[in-house]
């Protein structure tokens, strides 16, 4: 499957613990991250990423503007957050800090320094 040029943008995850083991999971949805396989967006009401619409894949064009997602909301399973890089495809939209895609892939991860001495 030919997915197009790609765009690297940073972005980040919760890291949580499922029966299959640790899994990379969106820090504002339950949606997980499958390994190994290219993630798909789905929206209800049409293809994303859409005009006026928040679906698809986020990243922002630089590490400061995805950093406030190292904190947030952390359901039970959640055991950290990590900021990386991920690859975009498919069908993108940019906006002024990122872009929203059809189509992710995580490519590499830093782990937030502890915050307990």
């Amino acid at each position: 499957m030919n997915l197009g040029p790609e765009i690297v943008g940073w972005r980040a995850w919760r890291v949580v613990e499922t029966p299959l083991g640790l899994r990379l999971a969106s820090v504002l949805y339950d949606d997980l991250w499958e390994p190994g396989r290219v993630a798909v967006a789905h929206c209800e009401h049409h293809d994303p990423p859409a005009a006026g619409c928040a679906c698809g894949f986020h990243a922002a064009k630089d590490r400061e503007a995805a950093l406030p997602y190292l904190v947030g909301r952390d359901e039970r399973g959640t055991v950290d957050r990590v900021l990386g890089l991920v690859a975009l495809y498919g069908r993108v939209i940019e906006h002024e800090h990122g872009w929203r895609a059809e189509r992710a892939y995580p490519l590499s991860f830093w782990r937030r320094p502890a915050l307990r001495p």
